[in-house]
């Protein structure tokens, strides 16, 4: 048996300003913000095999140079881990504080969830845990809510990413970038 293979990742072509009518516009068309965080991207492939390591892919599809530490494994393992076969979630990884934000679940119990809506697929992530290290991103539905994300001053906060929740599949034009304005 192989190992697991790399799931091409979503990657943002578009992008919008960061302004209140911008902002506006993309969530009355029915889009979700979600905290766009800077850190390194990271899909997670997750055994349901003890025998099994966990694979971290980084966006270029080749295996992460760090290891997720093992307390962040095993926190992995505690909440994303199948009863068969792989799960696969999409997750940016904060390595200098070894945290993980989660934003999609790319595969399920061996499954891929290319058929899935991104809305689909967030209902099947968990969010109701406790993890110092592990944090799965809410959609944000307000333009109140979004606006508050600008203007997080915390480094790692990059801006906004838009979804739609209606998309299937992991194409490209389902998701757009809004970057905080430097100061």
């Amino acid at each position: 048996m192989s190992g697991p293979k790399p799931i091409r990742p979503i990657h943002p072509k578009t992008e919008i300003a960061p302004t209140r009518d911008a902002i506006q516009r993309i969530l009355e068309r029915g889009w979700w913000g979600q905290v766009k965080i800077h850190g390194h991207r990271a899909q997670i492939h997750i055994p349901s095999q003890d025998r099994d390591e966990i694979v971290v892919f980084n966006r270029q599809g080749q295996p992460h140079r760090k290891v997720l530490p093992q307390d962040v494994s095993s926190e992995v393992l505690r909440i994303f881990r199948p009863q068969s076969g792989w799960n696969v979630i999409d997750a940016e990884w904060l390595k200098s504080e070894d945290r993980l934000f989660v934003f999609d679940f790319l595969k399920r119990e061996d499954q891929v969830l290319d058929a899935a809506t991104y809305g689909e697929r967030y209902e099947l992530l968990p969010r109701v845990y406790k993890s110092q290290k592990i944090m799965t991103l809410a959609p944000l539905k307000s333009l109140d809510a979004c606006l508050a994300v600008l203007a997080d001053p915390t480094p790692h906060v990059e801006g906004l990413i838009f979804r739609s929740p209606a998309t299937r599949g992991f194409i490209d034009s389902g998701i757009v970038r809004c970057r905080k304005r430097p100061d």
